[in-house]
Protein backbone atom coordinates (compact mmCIF):
# COMPACT_ATOMS: atom_id res chain seq x y z
CA UNK A 1 0.00 0.00 0.00
CA UNK A 2 1.23 2.95 -1.02
CA UNK A 3 0.13 6.82 0.81
CA UNK A 4 1.88 9.84 0.95
CA UNK A 5 4.90 8.58 -1.21
CA UNK A 6 5.58 5.81 1.62
CA UNK A 7 5.55 1.57 0.82
CA UNK A 8 3.85 -0.43 2.76
CA UNK A 9 4.32 -3.45 1.01
CA UNK A 10 2.64 -6.15 2.58
CA UNK A 11 1.28 -4.05 5.57
CA UNK A 12 -2.04 -5.02 6.90
CA UNK A 13 -3.42 -2.36 8.42
CA UNK A 14 -5.99 -2.51 11.53
CA UNK A 15 -8.35 -1.24 10.40
CA UNK A 16 -10.62 0.18 13.44
CA UNK A 17 -8.47 -2.05 15.61
CA UNK A 18 -7.19 0.28 18.22
CA UNK A 19 -10.67 2.39 18.08
CA UNK A 20 -9.90 2.53 21.96
CA UNK A 21 -7.95 5.62 21.62
CA UNK A 22 -4.88 6.01 22.89
CA UNK A 23 -3.56 7.07 25.98
CA UNK A 24 -3.84 11.16 27.24
CA UNK A 25 -2.51 10.49 30.68
CA UNK A 26 0.86 10.65 29.69
CA UNK A 27 2.86 13.86 28.75
CA UNK A 28 6.27 13.36 26.11
CA UNK A 29 9.61 11.74 26.93
CA UNK A 30 12.82 12.68 26.08
CA UNK A 31 14.60 9.14 24.55
CA UNK A 32 12.52 7.09 27.20
CA UNK A 33 14.36 8.38 30.34
CA UNK A 34 12.15 8.75 33.42
CA UNK A 35 10.03 11.80 33.55
CA UNK A 36 6.45 13.48 34.92
CA UNK A 37 3.34 13.35 33.86
CA UNK A 38 2.69 15.95 31.57
CA UNK A 39 -0.59 17.65 31.03
CA UNK A 40 -1.91 18.92 27.93
CA UNK A 41 -1.66 22.08 27.10
CA UNK A 42 -2.50 23.59 23.78
CA UNK A 43 -3.13 21.54 20.69
CA UNK A 44 -3.00 23.24 17.32
CA UNK A 45 -4.33 22.72 13.65
CA UNK A 46 -7.60 21.31 13.34
CA UNK A 47 -8.07 17.80 11.85
CA UNK A 48 -10.67 16.36 9.61
CA UNK A 49 -13.01 13.55 11.65
CA UNK A 50 -11.86 10.11 10.67
CA UNK A 51 -14.73 7.46 11.38
CA UNK A 52 -13.89 4.78 13.65
CA UNK A 53 -15.70 1.67 15.62
CA UNK A 54 -17.26 2.47 18.48
CA UNK A 55 -16.59 1.38 21.88
CA UNK A 56 -17.67 -1.01 23.91
CA UNK A 57 -19.01 0.55 27.18
CA UNK A 58 -17.62 -1.36 30.84
CA UNK A 59 -19.21 -0.59 33.69
CA UNK A 60 -22.46 0.80 32.82
CA UNK A 61 -25.20 0.29 30.10
CA UNK A 62 -26.09 2.64 27.50
CA UNK A 63 -27.70 5.51 28.77
CA UNK A 64 -29.92 8.14 27.44
CA UNK A 65 -28.45 11.80 26.40
CA UNK A 66 -29.30 14.04 29.50
CA UNK A 67 -28.97 17.86 30.21
CA UNK A 68 -26.53 19.83 31.98
CA UNK A 69 -28.10 20.52 35.07
CA UNK A 70 -27.14 24.28 36.63
CA UNK A 71 -25.35 24.61 38.63
CA UNK A 72 -22.87 22.57 37.63
CA UNK A 73 -19.68 25.18 38.30
CA UNK A 74 -17.95 22.99 40.93
CA UNK A 75 -17.06 19.22 41.78
CA UNK A 76 -19.60 19.12 44.42
CA UNK A 77 -22.62 20.05 41.78
CA UNK A 78 -21.07 18.10 39.12
CA UNK A 79 -23.57 16.97 35.95
CA UNK A 80 -23.53 12.96 36.20
CA UNK A 81 -22.05 11.32 32.90
CA UNK A 82 -22.56 8.01 32.62
CA UNK A 83 -20.24 5.89 30.87
CA UNK A 84 -22.04 5.23 27.19
CA UNK A 85 -23.80 8.21 27.27
CA UNK A 86 -23.94 12.12 26.24
CA UNK A 87 -24.97 15.54 27.35
CA UNK A 88 -26.16 18.31 26.35
CA UNK A 89 -25.24 21.88 27.84
CA UNK A 90 -24.22 25.22 27.32
CA UNK A 91 -21.75 28.11 28.61
CA UNK A 92 -23.08 31.16 28.62
CA UNK A 93 -21.73 33.40 30.23
CA UNK A 94 -18.91 33.22 28.92
CA UNK A 95 -17.17 32.68 32.10
CA UNK A 96 -19.61 30.02 32.76
CA UNK A 97 -17.60 26.62 33.57
CA UNK A 98 -19.56 23.26 33.08
CA UNK A 99 -18.35 19.74 35.30
CA UNK A 100 -19.70 16.58 34.34
CA UNK A 101 -19.22 13.75 36.90
CA UNK A 102 -17.72 9.78 35.27
CA UNK A 103 -17.75 7.15 37.87
CA UNK A 104 -15.68 4.44 36.11
CA UNK A 105 -17.34 0.90 37.60
CA UNK A 106 -13.50 -1.12 36.08
CA UNK A 107 -10.23 -1.07 34.70
CA UNK A 108 -9.52 0.19 31.10
CA UNK A 109 -9.79 3.37 28.32
CA UNK A 110 -11.77 6.23 29.10
CA UNK A 111 -12.83 8.15 26.45
CA UNK A 112 -14.26 11.75 26.58
CA UNK A 113 -15.54 13.74 23.30
CA UNK A 114 -16.69 17.50 23.09
CA UNK A 115 -18.20 17.88 19.94
CA UNK A 116 -17.36 20.57 17.38
CA UNK A 117 -19.36 24.16 17.73
CA UNK A 118 -19.65 26.40 15.03
CA UNK A 119 -17.47 29.94 15.95
CA UNK A 120 -17.21 28.62 19.67
CA UNK A 121 -13.52 27.74 20.65
CA UNK A 122 -14.26 25.20 23.85
CA UNK A 123 -11.80 22.99 25.94
CA UNK A 124 -11.59 19.79 27.16
CA UNK A 125 -9.91 19.14 31.37
CA UNK A 126 -10.09 15.70 32.83
CA UNK A 127 -9.24 15.59 36.72
CA UNK A 128 -8.96 12.70 38.80
CA UNK A 129 -11.00 12.42 42.34
CA UNK A 130 -8.21 14.57 43.58
CA UNK A 131 -8.32 17.41 41.60
CA UNK A 132 -5.11 16.40 39.87
CA UNK A 133 -5.29 17.53 36.15
CA UNK A 134 -4.95 14.23 34.14
CA UNK A 135 -5.16 15.56 30.82
CA UNK A 136 -6.50 18.75 28.66
CA UNK A 137 -7.60 19.45 25.42
CA UNK A 138 -7.25 22.83 23.67
CA UNK A 139 -6.65 22.37 19.85
CA UNK A 140 -6.79 26.04 19.61
CA UNK A 141 -9.59 27.04 16.93
CA UNK A 142 -13.23 27.79 17.28
CA UNK A 143 -15.80 25.32 15.50
CA UNK A 144 -13.15 22.32 16.20
CA UNK A 145 -14.07 19.43 18.49
CA UNK A 146 -11.73 18.16 21.62
CA UNK A 147 -11.11 14.91 22.78
CA UNK A 148 -8.90 12.84 25.19
CA UNK A 149 -8.73 9.43 23.15
CA UNK A 150 -7.87 6.79 25.92
CA UNK A 151 -6.82 7.82 29.02
CA UNK A 152 -5.85 4.35 31.05
CA UNK A 153 -8.03 5.10 34.59
CA UNK A 154 -8.74 2.54 37.08
CA UNK A 155 -12.18 2.38 39.37
CA UNK A 156 -13.51 5.57 41.05
CA UNK A 157 -14.55 8.99 40.09
CA UNK A 158 -13.31 11.06 37.05
CA UNK A 159 -14.25 14.99 36.35
CA UNK A 160 -14.79 16.54 32.89
CA UNK A 161 -14.61 20.23 32.64
CA UNK A 162 -15.93 22.27 29.67
CA UNK A 163 -14.90 25.81 28.81
CA UNK A 164 -15.08 28.90 27.05
CA UNK A 165 -11.78 30.21 25.23
CA UNK A 166 -12.35 34.21 25.28
CA UNK A 167 -10.46 36.48 23.17
CA UNK A 168 -9.88 39.28 24.90
CA UNK A 169 -10.73 42.81 23.22
CA UNK A 170 -7.59 44.90 23.19
CA UNK A 171 -9.95 48.20 23.22
CA UNK A 172 -12.84 47.54 24.18
CA UNK A 173 -15.92 50.07 22.46
CA UNK A 174 -17.32 52.30 25.17
CA UNK A 175 -20.95 53.10 24.89
CA UNK A 176 -21.76 56.82 24.19
CA UNK A 177 -22.56 59.08 27.19
CA UNK A 178 -25.79 58.44 28.43
CA UNK A 179 -26.54 55.56 26.18
CA UNK A 180 -28.22 52.76 27.43
CA UNK A 181 -26.03 49.46 28.29
CA UNK A 182 -26.08 46.61 25.59
CA UNK A 183 -28.20 44.06 26.45
CA UNK A 184 -27.81 40.54 28.04
CA UNK A 185 -28.12 37.92 25.34
CA UNK A 186 -31.35 35.70 26.43
CA UNK A 187 -31.03 32.61 28.66
CA UNK A 188 -30.68 29.65 26.51
CA UNK A 189 -29.09 31.58 23.44
CA UNK A 190 -25.94 30.59 23.33
CA UNK A 191 -25.20 27.59 21.19
CA UNK A 192 -25.16 24.03 22.45
CA UNK A 193 -22.53 21.76 22.94
CA UNK A 194 -22.55 17.78 23.31
CA UNK A 195 -19.93 15.89 25.45
CA UNK A 196 -20.24 11.71 25.41
CA UNK A 197 -18.29 9.34 27.56
CA UNK A 198 -17.03 5.74 27.11
CA UNK A 199 -14.73 3.17 28.62
CA UNK A 200 -13.76 -0.19 27.35
CA UNK A 201 -10.87 -2.67 27.73
CA UNK A 202 -7.66 -1.80 25.63
CA UNK A 203 -7.51 -3.73 22.03
CA UNK A 204 -5.15 -6.42 20.87
CA UNK A 205 -2.11 -4.44 19.55
CA UNK A 206 -3.39 -1.10 21.05
CA UNK A 207 -0.99 1.06 22.88
CA UNK A 208 -1.97 1.15 26.57
CA UNK A 209 -1.72 4.28 28.71
CA UNK A 210 0.20 5.45 30.10
CA UNK A 211 3.55 4.39 27.92
CA UNK A 212 5.88 7.68 28.03
CA UNK A 213 8.44 5.83 29.50
CA UNK A 214 10.61 2.45 29.21
CA UNK A 215 9.34 1.43 32.01
CA UNK A 216 5.98 1.75 31.06
CA UNK A 217 6.29 1.20 27.15
CA UNK A 218 4.04 -1.31 24.87
CA UNK A 219 5.52 -4.04 23.28
CA UNK A 220 5.99 -4.45 19.43
CA UNK A 221 6.01 -7.82 17.97
CA UNK A 222 8.40 -7.88 15.00
CA UNK A 223 6.18 -7.94 11.67
CA UNK A 224 3.04 -7.13 13.20
CA UNK A 225 1.09 -3.77 13.11
CA UNK A 226 0.47 -1.88 16.40
CA UNK A 227 -1.88 1.64 17.28
CA UNK A 228 -2.20 3.86 19.24
CA UNK A 229 -2.95 8.08 19.61
CA UNK A 230 -1.05 11.50 19.37
CA UNK A 231 -3.77 12.30 21.93
CA UNK A 232 -2.61 15.83 23.40
CA UNK A 233 0.24 18.27 22.99
CA UNK A 234 3.67 16.58 24.43
CA UNK A 235 2.00 13.05 23.93
CA UNK A 236 4.79 10.63 23.41
CA UNK A 237 3.99 6.77 22.97
CA UNK A 238 6.80 4.24 23.92
CA UNK A 239 7.37 1.04 22.09
CA UNK A 240 10.01 -1.82 22.89
CA UNK A 241 11.06 -3.75 20.21
CA UNK A 242 12.94 -6.78 21.01
CA UNK A 243 16.13 -7.65 19.05
CA UNK A 244 17.44 -10.43 21.48
CA UNK A 245 16.57 -13.16 18.91
CA UNK A 246 18.31 -11.07 15.50
CA UNK A 247 21.56 -11.14 14.68
CA UNK A 248 24.04 -8.62 12.48
CA UNK A 249 22.64 -10.70 9.53
CA UNK A 250 19.38 -8.66 10.24
CA UNK A 251 18.30 -5.20 10.05
CA UNK A 252 15.65 -3.37 11.24
CA UNK A 253 12.85 -1.37 9.87
CA UNK A 254 10.30 1.20 11.47
CA UNK A 255 6.87 2.07 9.28
CA UNK A 256 4.66 5.02 10.34
CA UNK A 257 1.92 5.33 8.21
CA UNK A 258 0.52 8.91 7.67
CA UNK A 259 -1.79 10.11 9.55
CA UNK A 260 -4.29 13.18 9.32
CA UNK A 261 -3.21 16.72 10.19
CA UNK A 262 -0.06 15.83 12.27
CA UNK A 263 3.03 16.41 11.55
CA UNK A 264 4.98 13.12 13.11
CA UNK A 265 8.37 12.56 14.18
CA UNK A 266 10.00 9.05 15.52
CA UNK A 267 13.06 8.54 17.63
CA UNK A 268 15.04 5.27 18.12
CA UNK A 269 16.53 4.97 22.00
CA UNK A 270 19.05 1.64 22.20
CA UNK A 271 18.53 -0.27 25.70
CA UNK A 272 20.35 2.23 27.55
CA UNK A 273 18.23 4.95 26.46
CA UNK A 274 20.61 7.27 23.98
CA UNK A 275 19.09 8.11 20.61
CA UNK A 276 20.06 6.20 17.67
CA UNK A 277 17.92 7.72 15.06
CA UNK A 278 15.47 10.37 14.34
CA UNK A 279 12.75 11.47 11.97
CA UNK A 280 10.79 14.30 11.08
CA UNK A 281 7.85 14.04 8.20
CA UNK A 282 5.67 16.74 6.99
CA UNK A 283 2.34 17.29 8.47
CA UNK A 284 -0.13 14.05 7.00
CA UNK A 285 2.97 12.27 5.76
CA UNK A 286 4.13 9.13 6.17
CA UNK A 287 7.74 7.98 8.06
CA UNK A 288 10.34 5.50 7.49
CA UNK A 289 13.58 4.18 9.07
CA UNK A 290 15.22 1.57 7.63
CA UNK A 291 18.39 -0.16 7.47
CA UNK A 292 19.35 0.53 11.38
CA UNK A 293 21.83 -2.51 12.68
CA UNK A 294 20.53 -4.44 15.49
CA UNK A 295 23.78 -4.88 17.64
CA UNK A 296 23.64 -3.56 21.17
CA UNK A 297 26.01 -1.33 22.86
CA UNK A 298 28.16 -3.13 25.64
CA UNK A 299 25.87 -3.19 28.98
CA UNK A 300 22.44 -2.32 27.25
CA UNK A 301 19.40 -4.44 27.46
CA UNK A 302 18.56 -6.17 23.92
CA UNK A 303 15.73 -4.03 23.38
CA UNK A 304 14.92 -1.06 20.92
CA UNK A 305 12.68 1.89 21.86
CA UNK A 306 10.28 3.85 19.51
CA UNK A 307 9.18 7.30 20.31
CA UNK A 308 6.28 8.42 18.47
CA UNK A 309 4.78 12.05 18.86
CA UNK A 310 4.01 14.98 16.83
CA UNK A 311 6.81 17.35 15.73
CA UNK A 312 4.93 19.89 16.52
CA UNK A 313 4.31 19.54 20.54
CA UNK A 314 1.09 21.63 19.79
CA UNK A 315 -0.43 19.09 17.38
CA UNK A 316 -2.03 16.35 17.96
CA UNK A 317 -5.48 14.15 16.53
CA UNK A 318 -7.41 12.60 18.99
CA UNK A 319 -9.79 11.04 16.57
CA UNK A 320 -7.65 8.49 14.20
CA UNK A 321 -4.77 6.56 15.27
CA UNK A 322 -1.57 5.87 14.09
CA UNK A 323 -0.61 2.76 12.34
CA UNK A 324 3.73 1.56 13.52
CA UNK A 325 5.51 -1.15 12.13
CA UNK A 326 8.69 -2.77 12.67
CA UNK A 327 10.16 -5.17 10.54
CA UNK A 328 13.59 -7.35 10.46
CA UNK A 329 14.52 -8.14 7.10
CA UNK A 330 17.73 -10.10 6.21
CA UNK A 331 21.05 -7.58 4.87
CA UNK A 332 21.73 -7.67 1.68
CA UNK A 333 25.19 -7.66 -0.01
CA UNK A 334 26.70 -4.01 -0.03
CA UNK A 335 23.69 -2.87 1.85
CA UNK A 336 23.91 0.91 3.86
CA UNK A 337 23.59 0.97 7.32
CA UNK A 338 21.97 3.31 9.42
CA UNK A 339 22.60 5.60 11.54
CA UNK A 340 24.11 7.48 9.14
CA UNK A 341 22.87 10.54 9.15
CA UNK A 342 25.85 13.04 9.47
CA UNK A 343 29.33 13.20 8.77
CA UNK A 344 30.16 12.16 12.15
CA UNK A 345 28.05 9.11 12.14
CA UNK A 346 29.47 8.04 8.28
CA UNK A 347 29.30 4.59 7.68
CA UNK A 348 32.71 3.39 6.97
CA UNK A 349 33.10 1.70 3.79
CA UNK A 350 35.58 -1.32 3.53
CA UNK A 351 38.84 -0.30 1.72
CA UNK A 352 37.94 -3.61 -0.60
CA UNK A 353 34.36 -1.89 -1.48
CA UNK A 354 34.26 0.35 -4.12
CA UNK A 355 30.43 0.56 -4.21
CA UNK A 356 27.29 0.41 -1.77
CA UNK A 357 24.94 -1.47 -3.97
CA UNK A 358 21.80 -1.45 -1.83
CA UNK A 359 21.30 1.84 0.27
CA UNK A 360 18.05 3.19 1.33
CA UNK A 361 16.60 6.95 1.33
CA UNK A 362 13.59 7.97 2.72
CA UNK A 363 11.87 11.33 3.06
CA UNK A 364 13.60 13.34 5.66
CA UNK A 365 16.90 10.79 5.80
CA UNK A 366 20.96 11.99 5.20
CA UNK A 367 23.14 9.48 3.87
CA UNK A 368 26.92 9.80 4.86
CA UNK A 369 29.73 7.25 3.85
CA UNK A 370 33.54 7.53 4.98
CA UNK A 371 35.28 6.45 1.79
CA UNK A 372 38.76 4.85 2.68
CA UNK A 373 41.74 7.24 3.16
CA UNK A 374 44.87 7.16 0.72
CA UNK A 375 48.49 7.97 1.36
CA UNK A 376 48.41 9.70 -2.11
CA UNK A 377 46.99 12.89 -3.10
CA UNK A 378 44.14 12.24 -5.42
CA UNK A 379 41.38 13.30 -7.66
CA UNK A 380 38.03 11.07 -5.89
CA UNK A 381 34.74 10.89 -8.56
CA UNK A 382 31.48 9.87 -6.56
CA UNK A 383 28.11 8.58 -8.87
CA UNK A 384 24.88 7.86 -7.32
CA UNK A 385 21.94 6.23 -9.43
CA UNK A 386 18.96 8.05 -8.37
CA UNK A 387 15.79 5.82 -8.13
CA UNK A 388 13.12 7.10 -10.10
CA UNK A 389 11.15 8.20 -6.98
CA UNK A 390 13.57 10.54 -5.71
CA UNK A 391 15.56 14.31 -6.22
CA UNK A 392 18.93 13.60 -4.89
CA UNK A 393 21.57 15.50 -4.16
CA UNK A 394 25.06 15.22 -3.50
CA UNK A 395 27.65 16.82 -1.23
CA UNK A 396 31.81 16.00 -0.91
CA UNK A 397 33.26 16.78 2.53
CA UNK A 398 37.26 16.53 3.26
CA UNK A 399 38.15 16.93 7.07
CA UNK A 400 35.01 17.96 7.46
CA UNK A 401 34.94 20.59 4.84
CA UNK A 402 32.17 20.65 2.12
CA UNK A 403 34.37 20.83 -1.00
CA UNK A 404 31.76 20.33 -3.88
CA UNK A 405 28.10 19.62 -4.20
CA UNK A 406 26.32 18.33 -7.38
CA UNK A 407 22.48 19.11 -8.11
CA UNK A 408 20.86 18.02 -11.27
CA UNK A 409 17.30 18.48 -11.13
CA UNK A 410 14.32 16.18 -11.72
CA UNK A 411 13.67 13.00 -10.09
CA UNK A 412 15.82 10.00 -11.60
CA UNK A 413 19.13 12.07 -12.54
CA UNK A 414 21.85 10.83 -11.89
CA UNK A 415 24.22 12.77 -9.52
CA UNK A 416 28.17 12.82 -9.98
CA UNK A 417 30.58 14.73 -8.11
CA UNK A 418 34.48 15.27 -7.88
CA UNK A 419 37.31 16.57 -5.79
CA UNK A 420 40.52 16.91 -4.49
CA UNK A 421 41.54 15.05 -1.28
CA UNK A 422 45.10 15.64 0.14
CA UNK A 423 46.88 12.43 1.02
CA UNK A 424 45.88 10.84 3.54
CA UNK A 425 42.19 12.96 4.02
CA UNK A 426 39.73 11.82 4.76
CA UNK A 427 36.66 12.29 2.49
CA UNK A 428 32.76 11.78 3.45
CA UNK A 429 29.67 12.36 0.63
CA UNK A 430 26.25 12.88 1.87
CA UNK A 431 23.48 12.23 0.22
CA UNK A 432 20.49 14.29 0.27
CA UNK A 433 16.60 14.54 -1.09
CA UNK A 434 14.14 17.06 -1.89
CA UNK A 435 10.87 17.49 -0.21
CA UNK A 436 9.19 16.01 -3.47
CA UNK A 437 11.14 12.74 -2.94
CA UNK A 438 9.65 9.71 -2.12
CA UNK A 439 11.62 6.10 -0.43
CA UNK A 440 13.72 5.10 -3.50
CA UNK A 441 16.85 2.51 -3.27
CA UNK A 442 19.94 3.96 -4.83
CA UNK A 443 23.56 2.48 -5.74
CA UNK A 444 26.41 4.54 -4.99
CA UNK A 445 30.02 3.93 -6.52
CA UNK A 446 33.46 6.04 -5.75
CA UNK A 447 36.47 5.81 -7.50
CA UNK A 448 40.13 7.74 -8.29
CA UNK A 449 40.56 9.50 -11.61
CA UNK A 450 43.53 9.25 -13.00
CA UNK A 451 45.74 12.34 -13.32
CA UNK A 452 46.56 13.37 -17.09
CA UNK A 453 49.91 12.99 -18.21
Amino acid sequence: MRRAGISFAGLAWLAGAAVVAAAVAGGGCSACGGKKRQTRTSDAAPVELVSAAALADAGAGRASDVEEHEPNDGVDVATALAPGSSARGRIEPDTDVDYYRIEVAQAGGLAVTLGAVPGVDLTLELEDAGGTPLAKSDRGAAGVGEGVPNLGVSPGRYTAIVRKKVTPVKKPVRPKKGAPPPPEPPPGSAPEYKISAQVAPFGKNAEHEPDDDRGTANEVIIKETVTGYVGWSGDADVWKVSVEALTDKNLLDIELAPLEGVALAVELADGLGQTIASRKAPRGAGLVIRGLSTASPQGASPYRYVIVRAADRANSNPEAPYQLRVDAPAKGVDAELEPNDSPDKAMVIDEERAVIRDASWTPGDVDCYAIPSDPSARTLEVTVDTPQEADLRLELLVNGKSIATADQKGKGAREKISGAVPASGRPVVCVRGSEASQEGRYSLAFHNVQPKP
